[in-house]
């Protein structure tokens, strides 16, 4: 099984590289030391004369599943990537023809462990939406619920598995042969990217997400959550109720149908900040398709496969830079800032910082109403890009969903403005965090950890002293910086050993032609043996010297 799955990803990987080249990054793939592997050819007109922006949206189109959802979540990661990248890899479609009813129905009855008529009592198998993974179907229970039906399409996690083992082994050789790459960790990337991808797969933790929602909406008639059915939920289905509404961005019907367009504006926007600043546990994909009007304007929630979450210690964090903001303290915005980011070592902190408070006196005198989300996140994504600053993936988020919440509102009221509404729910945050209950529950875990501490200290010591006296005691060292060093000593220790063989293989060619009695069969004279050996030595040679050019080094 190992051998087939390996000659699979040998094929997907060609597939991969050859589809990169084609669009014109054939660039990246020859830093990537990947030139052996991809079949040598033309790049398309797109290639040669499209912005690059719009050649790795194709390119991931092309590619299939694992790449566009890589592209989504890249399109949330605003540090990582330029910003005319960030833009366009928002466009990705993730729309595909659908599979055929009776694959459908083949895939919902082995998972069901029945027959699908004893389940429905009708089933459309023309899918209402045909995504990459999966597919939504309507249906109806035999109890007459109408019901929406998410189902996996057959294959997708091997297909998915082998793109990320491959994606996996890309990222090493980022690592190992790009140097600028290093500071954004792509193993680390590729490994989160993975573990969302897995979670956004399991059908289940979606229906425990939609719950919990469900859970904390459940005193607000503004919100509704569909219900999941979880007697017709799998890993690789999930049930729920059917939710007859209007889309968001259908402002015709909306009208038509006599709805107060800013109203539903300024509720979906609050449910979305009450989500993020009250709950910490919040949508991850606002478009339109996922948000839909109900009767007396309820809003309705869908596609729960993607979610955000506010780590106490985030929030904290969070806490500090809108203290900071609410004081309009430049430093201390700059400050908050520098927190929640990562910064290269190769960038100057105090050109940072001066970018940053810049940045801040731009918007100073700002009123609410003058200040728009989308813009603030646009000139940060420039400067975290400029100075290699990486933000957590979950705040990095957080702004792409306040971007987008921001653009739907407007969609809907072109006077709409997200600030004045977050300010409420900001300040509650800040006061929450300044109360005389949150300030002794602070106080109590900060006494508790200091007690453990000071409790397993001598038990600590005497455990070191005892692996120092018994000689156990280990301390690593890391060396950063050296890989390159060792790859090249090694490389020249293999052809060192190899030019040491040749030479041992010539010598002892010339020793047998150069014997009075020769040894084995001859051809004019010459043994064969020897002759051989020097034939031998002579290719051998021609190859050393061919793969040094290449190379272009003799170490």
């Amino acid at each position: 099984m190992r051998i087939i799955a390996g000659y699979r990803r040998l094929r997907r990987s060609r597939q991969i590289i050859n589809v990169m080249v084609r669009n014109g990054f054939g660039g990246l793939m020859e830093m990537l030391r990947l030139r052996r592997i991809y079949r040598k050819g033309k790049q398309s007109e797109i290639g040669l004369v499209s912005p690059r922006a719009k050649r790795l949206r194709l390119a991931f189109e092309e590619l299939g599943p694992t790449f566009i959802k890589m592209g989504q979540v890249l399109s949330t990661r605003m540090d990582l990537i330029p910003h005319d990248i960030f833009l366009e890899l928002q466009k990705l479609q993730d729309q595909v023809p659908p599979v055929s009813p009776d694959k459908i129905r083949s895939e919902i009855e082995s998972e069901l462990k029945s027959p699908i008529d004893d389940i429905f009592s009708q089933f459309d198998d023309m899918p209402l939406a045909s995504a990459s993974i999966g597919q939504v179907h309507r249906a109806t229970l035999k109890n007459n619920n109408k019901v929406a039906v998410k189902i996996q399409r057959p294959n997708i996690r091997q297909i998915i598995e082998d793109d990320l083992a491959i994606l996996r082994s890309l990222a090493i050789l980022a690592e190992r042969h790009v140097p600028e790459f290093r500071i954004y960790n792509p193993v680390s990337f590729v490994d989160e990217f993975a573990k969302v991808l897995r979670n956004e797969m399991d059908y289940t933790l979606e229906a425990r997400n939609m719950e919990r929602f469900a859970h904390n909406f459940a005193d607000d008639d503004t919100v509704y959550i569909p219900k999941v059915y979880w007697e017709y939920t799998t890993n690789r289905i999930i049930t729920m109720e059917f939710i007859e509404g209007v889309k968001i961005s259908n402002i015709a019907e909306l009208k038509n149908r006599g709805y107060d367009i800013k109203s539903i504006a300024r509720k979906g926007a609050e449910a979305y900040i009450k989500q993020i600043f009250v709950h910490r546990f919040f949508h991850g994909d606002p478009h339109p398709g996922n948000i839909y009007i109900l009767p007396n304007e309820v809003i309705a929630f869908m596609d729960f496969g993607i979610v955000g979450r506010l780590t106490a210690g985030m929030a904290a964090k969070l806490n500090k830079l809108l203290i900071a903001v609410a004081n309009r303290n430049p430093d201390k915005i700059a400050e908050a800032l520098l927190q929640i980011s990562i910064i290269s070592e190769d960038s100057d902190i105090e050109d940072v910082q001066a970018e940053i408070a810049e940045f801040v006196d731009k918007y100073y005198d700002a009123t609410l109403g003058q200040l728009q989300i989308s813009a603030l996140i646009q000139e940060m994504t420039e400067i975290s890009f400029r100075y290699k600053i990486s933000l957590d993936r979950q705040l990095n988020m957080l702004g792409r969903v306040l971007a987008e919440i921001e653009g739907i509102g407007r969609q809907l009221d072109p006077d709409f403005n997200i600030v004045p509404l977050i300010q409420p729910f900001a300040k509650g945050l800040i006061v929450s965090k300044i109360s005389p209950r949150e300030i002794l529950d602070r106080t109590s875990k900060i006494a508790s950890d200091y007690a453990n501490f000071f409790i397993n200290l001598p038990n600590d010591v005497r455990t070191a002293l005892d692996k120092a006296k018994s000689g156990k005691l280990r301390i690593e060292f890391k060396h950063i910086g050296l890989e390159n060093l060792v790859s090249g000593l090694e490389r020249s220790t293999s052809r060192l050993a190899f030019a040491i063989i040749i030479a041992a293989l010539v010598i002892s060619s010339t020793l047998i032609i150069s014997l009075e009695k020769p040894i084995g069969p001859s051809l004019f004279g010459i043994p064969i043996i020897g002759a051989l050996g020097y034939i031998i030595g002579a290719l051998s040679g021609l190859w050393l010297l061919i793969n040094i050019i290449r190379n272009r080094t003799l170490s």
